[in-house]
């Protein structure tokens, strides 16, 4: 399943690991898209009892505020609710906006991991 825009891209292979990239600084009605996609993700997860979402923010080099409310209620907050799902996020340190709001998330979610590399 992907999702694309003019810069960015959003892809869930499926089985447990969703991928976005790019620079993603949609307008609020764009993001409606994406809440729903991020939806159809969460219901798929559950669907397949799989016990971890990947969240890999590697290649995502920016994310307007929008995105990121976007993020926490549509996925992280989503997540939390699924019975025993751990969700882990790949970022990178080099990075600065995943560096300053993604610890943040800890706080939506019980059952989160955020790495660095």
């Amino acid at each position: 399943m992907n999702i694309e825009g003019k810069d960015y891209k959003v892809h869930f292979d499926g089985k447990g690991t969703l991928t976005m990239s790019g620079k993603l600084a949609a307008m609020p009605e764009e993001y409606e898209k994406i809440d729903e996609f991020f939806e159809s993700v969460i219901k798929a997860v559950s669907e397949a009892n799989t016990t971890e979402l990947i969240l890999d923010l590697r290649d995502l080099v920016y994310l307007n505020s929008s995105g990121i409310k976007t993020l926490c209620v549509s996925l992280v907050m989503e997540a939390d609710d699924a019975e025993g799902l751990l969700m882990k996020i790949l970022c990178k340190n080099s990075l600065t906006w995943q560096v300053e709001t993604l610890p943040t998330f800890k706080d939506l979610m019980d059952n989160l991991e955020i790495v660095f590399e």
